[in-house]
C-alpha cells in the first residue's frame, strides 16, 4: 500500500512540473478532454445528469491546473490573499461549477422536493461566503462570478519570460515615466522603452510608489452588493410563496436587480477596472431574463420558435440544426435559466 502512495505522490509531482512548465500546451489538452468527455457522454448515457457531470469535472480540472500555474508564478510575487479569504473563494467557485449537477442529482434521487432543499442549501451557503468576503475582505468588495476566475495564462507566462525578468530587473527602483507639467499625463520616459517583444504595454510607474487602487467605500455601494448577495434567497423565498412561475417573483428579482446595478453606477467613478469588468457583466446578464420564465413562456419561446424555424425553411442545410436547438432550447430554460445563476 506505501508503494502505490509513494508512485502516486511522484506520478502527481511529475504532473505538476509539466502543468508549471506547459501551461499554452495544456490549454490543448484541456479542450480536447473536454470535447471528448462531451462526446462520451452520449454514448453512454443520455442524462443530463451524466452531461453535467463531465462538465462539471472539466471545470474543475482548468481550475485545478489553474491553480498548479498560479502557484508556480507565485514564486517571485507577494501574495496578499489571506489564507480564510483564499479558500472561501475556492469553495464557492467549485460550489459554481458543480451546482446545476447537485441539482440534477438530487432530482434524480429525492425528486422535486430534494431538489429545492439543496438548492436552497447551496444557495445559504453562497449567500454566506459572499457575505464575509464583502464586509470582513479588504481585497474583495465586488463578487466575481465564479469568485476566481480563469487564469490568463499567456499573460503568465509572458510576465515570468526571461526577456521581461532581465527589463523589470534592470528598472528595479527607478522611475519609468514623468509628468507632464500643464496636462499631468504620465509619459514613459525613452531611456526606459523596452523593445516590443519585451513591453507589457502597462502604464509607467513614478519612482518606487505604486499606482494606488480606487477607493471603495460608502454605505451605498455596501447596500448595492448586498442587494445583490440576498436576491437569490429572497428570490427563493417568493418562489415558495407565489409559485415557481409567479410574475411576482419574477419582477421581484428584476427590481433587486435593477436597484443594485442603479445604485453602483451612481458611484461607478470609485471602482477599479476589474470591478467595473464585473459590474459590465451583471448588466449584460439581465438579459437572462428574456429567457426566464414566467417571460420566456409567454413572449420569448414563440419568438425564439418563429426565427428558427424561418432559418430552417429557408437557408439550405440548416433545417436539421435548427430543429435539435429548437428541441434542447426548453430543456435548457428549464435547467440553466434560473435568477440565482447570474
Amino acid at each position: 500500500m506505501s508503494l502505490v502512495l509513494i508512485e502516486l505522490q511522484s506520478l502527481f509531482k511529475r504532473y505538476v512540473e509539466w502543468v508549471s512548465s506547459n501551461p499554452s500546451q495544456l490549454a490543448d489538452v484541456e479542450l480536447t478532454a473536454k470535447w471528448l468527455s462531451y462526446f462520451l457522454a452520449g454514448k453512454i448515457n443520455n442524462s443530463s445528469a451524466v452531461s453535467e457531470l463531465v462538465y462539471s469535472l472539466s471545470n474543475l480540472l482548468v481550475f485545478f491546473n489553474d491553480r498548479i500555474i498560479e502557484k508556480a508564478s507565485r514564486k517571485a510575487n507577494d501574495d496578499t490573499t489571506q489564507p480564510v479569504e483564499r479558500h472561501l473563494k475556492v469553495l464557492l467557485t467549485t460550489l459554481e461549477y458543480c451546482e446545476v449537477f447537485i441539482e440534477l442529482s438530487a432530482h434524480k434521487l429525492w425528486g422535486s422536493r430534494g431538489r429545492w432543499v439543496f438548492i436552497a442549501i447551496i444557495q445559504v451557503i453562497k449567500c454566506i461566503g459572499r457575505l464575509f468576503l464583502t464586509l470582513y475582505c479588504q481585497n474583495t468588495k465586488i463578487i466575481r462570478n465564479p469568485p476566481i476566475p480563469s487564469l490568463n495564462r499567456k499573460t503568465v507566462q509572458e510576465a515570468h519570460s526571461p526577456d521581461n525578468a532581465s527589463f523589470r530587473d534592470n528598472l528595479a527602483g527607478e522611475s519609468s515615466g514623468i509628468v507632464l507639467k500643464r496636462s499631468g499625463r504620465v509619459m514613459r520616459k525613452v531611456n526606459c522603452s523596452p523593445s516590443l517583444t519585451s513591453r507589457t504595454w502597462k502604464p509607467p510607474t513614478m519612482g518606487s510608489v505604486p499606482p494606488q487602487p480606487a477607493e471603495y467605500g460608502g454605505k451605498l455601494l455596501v447596500s448595492a452588493e448586498m442587494l445583490y448577495i440576498a436576491k437569490p434567497l429572497i428570490h427563493l423565498a417568493c418562489m415558495r410563496k407565489f409559485g415557481t412561475k409567479s410574475w411576482a417573483s419574477y419582477l421581484l428579482a428584476l427590481a433587486v436587480d435593477s436597484a443594485s446595478l442603479r445604485m453602483y453606477y451612481k458611484n461607478r467613478v470609485v471602482l477599479s477596472k476589474e470591478q467595473r469588468v464585473e459590474l459590465s457583466r451583471r448588466c449584460v446578464s439581465m438579459l437572462l431574463y428574456l429567457m426566464r420564465s414566467p417571460f420566456y413562456d409567454r413572449y420569448t419561446h414563440d419568438k425564439i420558435a418563429s426565427l428558427l424555424n424561418g432559418i430552417g425553411n429557408n437557408v439550405p442545410l440548416t433545417g436539421t440544426i435548427a430543429r435539435l436547438i429548437l428541441s434542447y432550447i426548453p430543456h435548457w430554460q428549464e435547467t440553466y435559466f434560473y435568477m440565482w445563476s447570474t
